[in-house]
């Protein structure tokens, strides 16, 4: 366990890293990086990651959800009458990447209408990063 402890640790700080590096010298559009597919979800990053003055890094991840089970399970979580697609979540990690927070969520229809937006949420609470959702994953 803590081998995978420590090489999440080293592919997040490369990541980082990598993004920080591109923000740095210029890159301001949304340049989205595949981290993972399957027949259910595809998660991807934006690479132009904002780091605060105290080290924690702000990143927007977004999952497309190709089954109509998790595609429900979103769209009943917001009470919309047209289906969720696609979310894009504004997380927090904390300077070293083993806690995080949700700040922000946006659900999408297919055809790229917001249905739900739940604002920034700065009081939102801390976790440990969790690797079988979106945010953990990236």
């Amino acid at each position: 366990m803590k081998l995978v402890n420590y090489i999440f640790f080293i592919l997040i700080s490369v990541i980082v890293s990598s993004a920080y590096a591109q923000t740095k010298n210029g890159a301001k559009a949304n340049n989205w990086i595949k981290v993972s597919e399957d027949e259910t979800v595809t998660i991807s990053y934006d690479s132009n990651i904002v780091t605060s003055k105290n080290g924690n890094h702000f990143v927007w991840v977004k999952a497309v959800y190709h089954s109509p089970e998790w595609q429900n399970y979103f769209t009943d979580m917001i009470g919309s009458r047209t289906m969720v697609v696609s979310t894009r979540t504004k997380a927090e990690y904390d300077e070293i990447c083993s806690a995080v927070r949700v700040r922000r969520v946006i659900c999408y229809s297919k055809a790229g209408k917001i249905l739900y937006d739940s604002g920034d949420d700065t009081s939102a609470s801390w976790g440990y990063v969790n690797a079988s959702d979106p945010v953990g994953i990236v």
